[in-house]
């Protein structure tokens, strides 16, 4: 009778204590659930501690056409994740003693200009060389989106710009041109592909089977997601560029368990000794002495008061982030193959799941928010008198024709086989297209006119992005 009263009195407390409160990993699993679709394309997320994994888990379809769900195998492109194991590379060379960061970069790639200034390895890991970026420069030159590339031709295309955007260590500018130099340089150093290096010094040792960069547009692939984009009826359009199999800014394929495994080996100075870490995780530093908050192939932050480093990823229909809290050993790991999805907001929201009784206020409360430059101003149009304006004008930096127009009044450019976009006229010497083609930066072009001493137009310099100061010649009467 005693133990009965005993058993039914527990279960009284019990019952009115309630449910138990979800689990971190229930809520992180309602927290992807509410934002991605079983039927669409979604996400694989990770989380791991030291070299446990507390949490992995997908979301939605890795490929429409056959409907295959989304697993933590599932491989992804990783965009521009892969610019540490880039920086990793070059840094285990300088560790071997066949580099050192200080090294010119004329020293492995002498068909690069001499700019009059000296331009190192270390400039391009903290994205502070001045080079203009070479998605940019191809889609200014009218490249097809999905055309193949190599190491070479981003080496010939560099090869022909006559100027920087800025002197070396001035200033901070993410650069793709400066990793795909960088894997160029691996390629040339260590006499092997920047593939086979990275599979050699990193993924074979540290277990990462199912990572590779993508170097073979042919290669079959098992669990491969596809990348896609949302259309303008609710559905989705596959973006993936299978095509583009050159490595170095990005073209890492890889999963959450990977990318796990890769951290903790990273944070317990597992890949090469502390030397590695140490020189990674080193902020670059300006010519006037100011630090960045890129160290090599990492982005140093913080979130609500915790040191952070990892990175961003963004390509064609995938998005990508790896952040380590290093003091707290905790990794997340969000890849997602829907281009309007955001995985730094997502891996924030994981973050504020396992690190609940660590982090500070959330960044609206704690600090006002950051200044933003916001979109330019649209241009304010002048009439001018357009007869002097049409041409043929090439540019060598890009190798490429523009044909300026005139149609109905209207001035245009024909970039090689693209079709005509608008140019707005600011000035009698400044033409504004809003338009233009682009990769990666704003799709904001600037004209400044060039002309000879009785006037007429002689060429034109244009500036767009992450491409400076490029000069066009005209070449052709109208």
């Amino acid at each position: 009778m005693r133990a009965t009263a005993l058993l039914l009195g527990a279960a009284v407390s019990a019952a009115c204590a309630g449910p138990a409160p979800p689990t971190a990993e229930e809520r992180v699993d309602a927290l992807f659930t509410q934002r991605i679709s079983s039927a669409g394309p979604g996400c694989a997320v990770g989380v791991g501690r030291a070299d446990d994994v507390l949490y992995a888990q997908g979301y939605g379809i890795a490929n429409l056409d056959h409907h295959v769900a989304i697993t933590p195998d599932t491989v992804f492109d990783v965009g521009s994740v892969t610019k540490q194991f880039t920086a990793a590379s070059i840094v285990l060379l300088s560790l071997d003693g066949a580099l050192s960061l200080d090294d010119d970069i004329r020293t492995h790639l002498p068909e690069l200009p001499d700019y009059g200034t000296t331009i190192t390895l270390r400039h391009l890991l903290h994205h502070t060389s001045g080079i203009r970026d070479y998605l940019n420069l191809m889609a200014l030159g009218g490249r097809e989106f999905y055309a193949p590339i190599s190491h070479q031709d981003i080496v010939e295309l560099m090869a022909r710009q006559r100027a920087l955007n800025s002197q070396p260590g001035e200033r901070y500018s993410y650069s793709n041109t400066g990793y795909m130099l960088l894997a160029t340089v691996v390629e040339r150093v260590s006499g092997r592909s920047y593939g086979t290096f990275a599979h050699e010094r990193i993924f074979e040792p540290l277990g990462m089977s199912q990572t590779f960069l993508h170097e073979d547009a042919e290669r079959i692939v098992p669990n491969r997601a596809t990348g896609y984009a949302p259309d303008e009826n609710d559905r989705y359009r596959m973006v993936h560029n299978n095509s583009f199999a050159t490595a170095g800014d990005g073209q890492l394929y890889t999963t959450i368990g990977d990318l796990l495994r890769w951290s903790h080996a990273f944070m317990s100075n597992q890949v090469a000794g502390p030397e590695l870490g140490a020189l990674m995780l080193a902020a670059g530093t300006l010519a006037n002495g100011e630090t960045t908050s890129y160290g090599a192939g990492l982005s140093l932050d913080d979130y609500r008061g915790l040191t952070t480093h990892g990175h961003g990823g963004s390509t064609w229909g995938f998005r990508a982030q790896l952040v380590r809290f290093p003091d707290q050993e905790l990794t997340i790991a969000v890849i997602c193959n829907r281009e309007d999805l955001n995985p730094a907001a997502l891996g924030n929201g994981v973050a504020d799941l396992y690190l609940a009784d660590r982090l500070g206020p959330a960044l609206e409360a704690n600090r006002p928010p950051r200044p933003r430059g916001g979109p330019p101003p649209e241009p304010t149009p002048v009439t001018i008198e357009t007869r002097d304006y049409p041409g043929n004008f090439y540019s060598e930096e890009l190798d490429a024709t523009y044909h300026v127009q005139v149609e109905d009044d209207r001035l245009g450019v024909r970039i090689e086989r693209w079709p005509a976009l608008a140019l707005v006229p600011t000035s009698d010497n400044t033409l504004v297209g809003l338009d233009f083609p682009a990769w990666t930066g704003p799709r904001r072009v600037e004209l400044e006119l060039t002309r000879d001493a009785s006037g007429t137009v002689t060429g034109f310099v244009l500036s767009a992005g992450r491409a400076r100061d490029i000069r066009f010649r005209r070449t052709l009467a109208p």
